[in-house]
């Protein structure tokens, strides 16, 4: 029956793009309809499937073969649970990739994050990221000034800047993209350096003295 239950599943979805797929999936839903009322798959789909598998694996390893003959069921089994455990976590990681931005919230670490609309403006902070942030570019002259007073502050005030680097970085830029919005309507630009509370949504931007940068700290931790 676990043949079957994939096969429905693979075929329905190819019968979507081609037609010719569509018998190969009625047959399919044919066989697991019958496995789960107790009765006997009359189309032979799972033999088939089976057949053609073991013949393939003979002409290259008659061993291979013959052991997964003897536990094809088994094997079936979990492969089957594997498929549908990664259809789970693909269909919660395009959840998160299009609610957070990311298809990997605990890291931030997800290739995908690029093909979502990076313009739309959200309050959720993506990657799982809290409290501040600080957008700065690697040679950026102005980012280099405030790097020592930033240490300052942190060290003053316990509050921990997120620092990414968004000159060479694209998935950082496309999470400054997410809070541009903000930006611009706090600095007048977009660009670096740019401290953003996660908290307010508030921002600052620019070369600035320690005593300003930390009245934004307090006034928006």
């Amino acid at each position: 029956m676990v043949l079957c239950i994939v096969a429905l599943v693979v075929f329905a979805v190819l019968s979507i793009f081609s037609a010719k797929y569509r018998p190969l999936a009625a047959e399919a839903f044919d066989c697991v309809f019958r496995k789960m009322t107790l009765r006997k798959c009359e189309t032979g789909l799972d033999q088939r499937i089976k057949g053609e598998i073991i013949g393939k694996l003979m002409m290259h390893n008659e061993k291979a073969a013959g052991f997964v003959f003897k536990h094809f069921e088994s094997i079936s089994f979990a492969f089957t649970v594997l498929f549908f455990a990664s259809m789970i976590y693909s269909g919660y990681s395009l959840y998160n990739l299009f609610t957070l931005g990311t298809c990997d919230p605990s890291s931030g670490n997800c290739v995908l994050s690029s093909l979502v609309n990076v313009t739309k403006n959200t309050t959720l902070p993506p990657c799982g990221l809290q409290g501040f942030i600080e957008f700065y570019g690697a040679e950026c002259p102005h980012c280099l000034k405030m790097a020592p007073i930033v240490a300052k502050l942190e060290n003053e005030t316990g509050v921990n800047f997120t620092k990414l680097e968004v000159w060479h970085n694209e998935s950082n830029v496309a999470i400054m993209q997410l809070h541009a919005a903000d930006i611009e309507r706090d600095c007048k630009f977009l660009g670096v350096p740019a401290f953003i509370s996660l908290k307010t949504n508030k921002s600052v931007c620019g070369e600035m003295s320690a005593d300003a940068l930390k009245q934004f700290i307090l006034q928006n931790g």
